[in-house]
């Protein structure tokens, strides 16, 4: 430890500090920090000369609202500024030497600017923002080094990264030249002139829609682009759980759901297999129940950003529901709780430059259906087994008295089985390939009840819940229930980032 003097603090005529003593101040080469005693942080605060550095290690703090992140992951420096000039407010109730909270008056962007002011889209999008800046300075800090030529898998991930950041780093640039755009026209707003205020304040109104839609837009698809298997069609299973017929007429209410869903998006939907309850189709609800979707090719109903992507909307939907209500032919009035599982497949393109599945790897087995039928059944080889040699996969389908329905059925279903394979174990890879486990989406556990006694739906996995139940069943408000999860997802993707970490499987 070495105690040095700091410097004699000259009097500005404050009452009560008419003369300010020398102060001892210790540094601590160690830890790289000053130890300042508390005299010592009063004599600063009074100062409008002493400027006194603090390294510490801290969290991340997003200091300001703008997102220009005046404390970065790790270690941080902070310069404190003369009370003399600023308000309690500017410099943060704990002094030059905490947290300090910085106004929009006093932070400033990669240009040097000083930001007068933050749109309510900056505000809201900090933390996006802090991120988008933090990885334009790993790509700006990889492209300055020089690579070794020796390290062959070093120069993959170099350029690997480029890759990646460079689109981002221009939208970036982009984004401080437009915002420095509109600093600079923020004068000619208040011009005596009429005419050339009308001509600016058009400008100005531009430069700030540009500015926010690349906020909104731009910078979330660069800094966290959609998962590949987004805009695959999905293949979707609804079996009925715990809750014997109780829980057939929940499936079939669910189903319901989901179809009425896929009507508004304009998707195309294909029941593939069906197996009614004890009453019989349109009594005794559905047993179990296979339903193909798949994206328009003219984008129906729903022109919002998204609405074509059918796996990345439907895969929030895997996992078990619980219902509880009276059920409809329930006399004492008592509440029933019974289960759906509900499973999402992703359906990868069996192209024949990457084809999916190889035929030769599928063995064909055609048989007669069992049940009933009459004389067909008996006489007719309907039924299709298919079984996948490499992975052991079988599917059997016989729902239509036609073997070829049956068959296209059964390829389908084939084809979104090995989709799951293949997705799972490129997630797998992913994980491996990281330092330590993050946490997923695939819970095996319930995720969502449906509570009809009090109109209320809540979601477990992140812990949210809504009023109107009926709106949801009816296809409207499921938008609502995914969208907070996509944000949820979004934000934990953020944090990822934020940390230093790789983005989050999911």
């Amino acid at each position: 430890m070495i105690s040095r003097p700091a410097p004699l603090i000259p009097s500005y005529g404050f009452r009560g500090f008419s003369h300010i003593p020398t102060v001892s101040v210790q540094f601590n080469h160690r830890h790289r920090r000053m130890l300042v005693p508390t005299r010592a942080r009063h004599v600063a605060r009074l100062s409008s000369r002493a400027t006194t550095y603090l390294r510490r290690p801290q969290a991340p703090v997003l200091s300001c609202t703008c997102g220009c992140s005046k404390f970065q992951p790790g270690f941080s420096t902070f310069q404190s500024r003369p009370i003399i000039s600023q308000s309690r407010t500017q410099l943060g109730q704990s002094g030059p030497f905490g947290p300090s909270r910085v106004s929009r008056r006093n932070c400033s962007t990669r240009t040097g600017e000083k930001a007068e002011w933050c749109t309510e889209t900056e505000e809201g999008q900090a933390k996006l923002l802090a991120t988008a800046k933090a990885r334009v300075e790993v790509y700006r800090k990889t492209i300055s080094e020089e690579p070794d030529a020796t390290d062959v898998q070093a120069q993959i991930a170099r350029a690997k990264v480029q890759k990646e950041l460079a689109p981002l780093a221009d939208a970036w640039d982009k984004y401080l030249e437009m915002r420095k755009s509109i600093i600079d026209m923020q004068p000619h707003l208040n011009d005596p002139d009429p005419t050339l205020r009308e001509m600016f304040a058009a400008e100005h109104q531009d430069l700030r829609s540009n500015l926010d839609e690349l906020i909104t837009s731009s910078l979330p698809r660069l800094l966290l682009p959609p998962s590949p298997t987004a805009s695959l069609p999905a293949m979707m299973s609804i079996n009925a759980g715990v809750g014997g017929i109780e829980s057939a007429l929940c499936t079939e209410s669910i189903a319901r759901m989901y179809i009425r869903f896929a009507e508004k998006k304009g998707w195309k939907t294909e029941e593939i297999s069906r197996v009614d309850g004890t009453g019989g189709k349109g009594g005794g609800g559905i047993r179990e129940l296979t339903i193909k979707f798949e994206p328009s090719p003219w984008g129906g109903g729903d022109e919002s950003e998204g609405a074509n992507e059918v796996y990345g909307l439907l895969q929030w939907e895997k996992g078990v529901h619980r219902v509880q209500r009276i059920p409809p032919n329930e006399t004492l009035g008592r509440i029933h709780t019974s289960t759906v599982a509900v499973v999402v497949l992703p359906i990868y393109p069996d192209t024949e430059d990457a084809p999916l599945v190889d035929p030769k790897d599928v063995k064909i087995d055609v048989m007669r259906a069992r049940g009933a039928g009459g004389q067909h059944v008996n006489r007719t080889e309907s039924a299709v087994r298919l079984t996948h040699i490499p992975t052991g996969i079988t599917v059997s389908m016989q729902d239509s008295r036609s073997q070829h329905q049956n068959r296209a059925w059964a390829w389908d279903i084939l084809r979104a089985r090995l989709s799951e394979k293949k997705h799972n174990e490129d997630v797998e890879a992913r994980r491996a390939s990281r330092r330590s486990q993050v946490k997923g989406a695939d819970r095996s556990d319930k995720i969502r009840t449906y509570n009809f006694n009090q109109d209320r739906l809540t979601d477990h996995r992140f812990g949210f819940s809504i009023i109107g139940l009926q709106n949801v069943l009816d296809g409207d408000g499921l938008e609502d229930v995914i969208t907070m999860m996509k944000k949820d997802l979004m934000e934990r993707r953020l944090e990822s980032l934020l940390q230093g970490e790789e983005d989050i499987d999911y």
